[in-house]
């Protein structure tokens, strides 16, 4: 039911920005945050580093469009949403972020030699360095159309992009002159044999080659309807090129005319890349990597762990390769493409709930029945051992020690150690669960699917079924005493229990939309949050409800009072929203991602988290608002008898293989 989309465009401006953030900078970015609550946000100070680092994946999570080598196989950029460049100087076993501090999806790279790079991305953006990243120069053009792809040959290039625009240099890339392709279809990949040979590809199977050039293109369709994702030169006169639905050519003179190379497959190839000659390798939207040692004649396809969807291949040699994708998936082959490696740290799995019992123990619950547990406030998560593959979608703690999550097909898992280890309840249902909360240590509900609302008073042992009066998906539910209780779902229902759980009448919203999740402050003041930005806020502990402006029509997927006025919100497109004046009005935080965001965890200060797909866990380095929030307030009556401090936790069952792709290691050196 939690469904939302990534943000893909950009903005961009013709500057000169230092990578290295002097101590000046870093204290200018605190001001500017700290204004948040009091002005709104210029698009320059979006994407300026904002206070949030990445915890999860690392070294970061946003969805990589490109990776590209030097000759020397050891300094490389990878490129994608959300003002991402990524630099490695050891064959990408280690990494260093770098960024533009605008709002721009960077979408191709080429490394011309350790010192030189040219990025090309959203709003006919071009950036070039001479010194290895440590500064990026905008180059200047009058273009506006979104460029997609870069190729080099010497120091003549082409990028290319939409409604057939194709850009020529010859000094490197420090200048650029539009050419006349004679088609307006989106060019989403070029390639180039030598200065005055190349080829373009894209929408509608469209292929332009040009001799001279790119003086004239010649264009042909050998896959008519599809859309051309990859191409790549073999030799002055072969040519090979991939896209959807199965599209797999071969031209054998320079692109005059084309044939089919049958795979057997249907499913969209996203992109390709050659060694040389003959050693090739392509992948495809299902997660395979296929291989070609005969110059692309024959394909055979070998599975990678999890069926990663690969964006970009570049291979160095007939051994050395390395790829990227989603949730800023990084992976390396030393074998010619037969088995790969990450390069990339930590999990990619959906991040659905985090709680946190102070400023460093914390619990993360998420998709295929993953759960971690932090010990130093996030900085490492450890997997914990659950017996399920079922999504977990919801997580809620009574104290530091016992704890319950339910997901798909009527999971339950609960906790007595702080989430060291974990057992399954009983619910005796099968339909989904997307919301828990326990008002004692013994008593708690669950909602889920088709109305449903469980209640057990056997600490999560046992559930029993209870009458909802409605069919709607049941998204969330709080209690805000024993008695008194708060259900949200689809179609704007919301339904209130005073009776301990027993009976359910539903409240009158006027809502329509999807409403994903509830919270309260206390027994009166809470919100509710939704599709389409909804916001509906609540004075009586839920018996009525009303809107709240939103500023943006992002799915909500999560919400946290934080005082009598202060609230946060977050959802798709990386949304951050923030109140302090009782939901008047909400500003939008800045934010380091466009992932979908599902989740907030905050104990006051800097010790905030939010999590989201991809496995996303980001954290605030920096205070939130001038005024210090202190945490949620807790009713009284659902606190535990002993207030205890929490202990750290280690697992006890070590996961020892988490089914994810093998974790690369750096080769030996000579005599070691």
């Amino acid at each position: 039911m939690r469904e939302g989309y990534e943000q893909t465009g950009g903005r961009g401006e013709h500057r000169i920005w230092r990578m290295v953030v002097s101590p000046c900078l870093r204290v200018l970015g605190s001001v500017l945050f700290l204004s948040l609550m009091l002005a709104t946000i210029t698009s320059a100070q979006i994407r300026g580093g904002q206070g949030w680092v990445w915890q999860n994946p690392l070294p970061q999570g946003n969805p990589l469009n490109a990776i590209h080598f030097a000759k020397d196989k050891l300094s490389g950029f990878a490129v994608g949403n959300d003002n991402t460049v990524l630099r490695t100087q050891d064959g990408g076993f280690s990494w260093q972020r770098q960024s533009l501090p605008f709002d721009l999806t960077l979408s191709s790279v080429f490394v011309k030699d350790k010192k030189s790079a040219v990025i090309v991305g959203a709003r006919g953006s071009i950036f070039k360095t001479d010194n290895a990243g440590q500064d990026w120069r905008g180059i200047k053009i009058e273009e506006k159309d979104h460029l997609y792809a870069l190729t080099f040959s010497g120091d003549t290039g082409w990028a290319t992009g939409t409604y057939g625009r194709i850009l020529k240099t010859s000094d490197g890339g420090l200048t650029w002159a539009p050419q006349a392709a004679g088609t307006d279809e989106h060019l989403v990949t070029v390639a180039a044999l030598d200065p005055q040979t190349a080829v373009a590809a894209g929408a509608n199977g469209s292929v332009l080659a040009t001799g001279d050039g790119g003086a004239t293109w010649k264009i042909s369709h050998p896959c008519p309807g599809s859309r051309i994702t990859g191409i790549a030169f073999l030799s002055p006169t072969r040519i090979f090129a991939v896209g959807h639905a199965g599209c797999t050519v071969r031209s054998d003179d320079a692109g005059e005319t084309w044939v089919r190379v049958n795979t057997f497959s249907r499913s969209d190839f996203l992109c390709v890349a050659f060694a040389d000659s003959q050693n090739g390798s392509m992948a495809d939207a299902n997660g395979l990597v296929w291989l070609t040692a005969d110059g692309g004649t024959t394909w055979l396809p070998f599975n990678v762990r999890t069926n990663p969807r690969l964006s970009s291949i570049y291979l160095a040699d007939n051994f050395t390769g390395w790829a990227v994708g989603e949730n800023g998936l990084i992976v390396r082959s030393d074998d010619g493409g037969y088995s790969w490696q990450r390069l990339s740290e930590g999990g990619r799995e959906d991040v659905a709930d985090i709680k946190f019992f102070d400023g460093d123990l914390g619990v993360a619950a998420g998709s295929n029945g993953k759960i971690w547990i932090t010990n130093d406030a996030g900085r490492a998560w450890l997997p914990v051992f659950t017996d399920t593959s079922a999504n977990l979608n919801a997580m809620h703690f009574f104290g530091d020690q016992k704890g319950w999550v339910v997901g798909d097909k009527g999971t339950v898992l609960r906790t007595i150690n702080g989430g060291a280890s974990w057992g399954k309840g009983i619910s005796n249902v099968t339909e989904d669960l997307f919301g828990v909360y326990f008002v004692t240590e013994k008593i708690g509900y669950a909602v889920g699917a088709n109305g449903m609302i469980l209640r057990t008073a056997t600490s999560g042992a046992y559930w029993e079924v209870i009458e909802s009066s409605t069919r709607a998906w049941l998204e969330d539910v709080k209690f805000v005493n024993e008695k008194h209780g708060i259900a949200a779902g689809d179609k704007g229902t919301i339904l209130v229990t005073l009776d301990g759980g027993l009976t359910w009448s539903r409240v009158k919203t006027n809502a329509r939309e999807n409403l994903y999740s509830v919270g309260f402050y206390d027994e009166k003041i809470g919100y509710a949050v939704g599709a389409n930005g909804i916001i509906l806020k609540t004075m009586d502990g839920g018996l009525s409800w009303v809107d709240n402006e939103s500023p943006l029509r992002a799915n909500l997927y999560s919400v946290m009072p934080l005082g009598r006025d202060g609230a946060l919100a977050v959802g798709e497109l990386g949304t951050v929203l923030v109140t302090d004046d009782g939901g008047k009005t909400w500003l939008s935080q800045p934010n380091i991602t466009g992932k979908v965001l599902q989740t907030i965890a905050f104990q006051g200060g800097t010790n905030m988290w939010v999590g989201g797909r991809g496995g996303t866990i980001l954290k605030r380095v920096a205070p939130l608002s001038p005024n210090m929030i202190g945490g949620p307030k807790i009713p009284p009556v659902l606190r535990p008898a002993v207030k205890t401090r929490p202990r750290p936790r280690t697992p006890l069952i070590t996961v020892t293989d988490d089914g994810d792709i093998p974790v690369a290691t750096p080769p030996k050196k000579d005599g070691k």
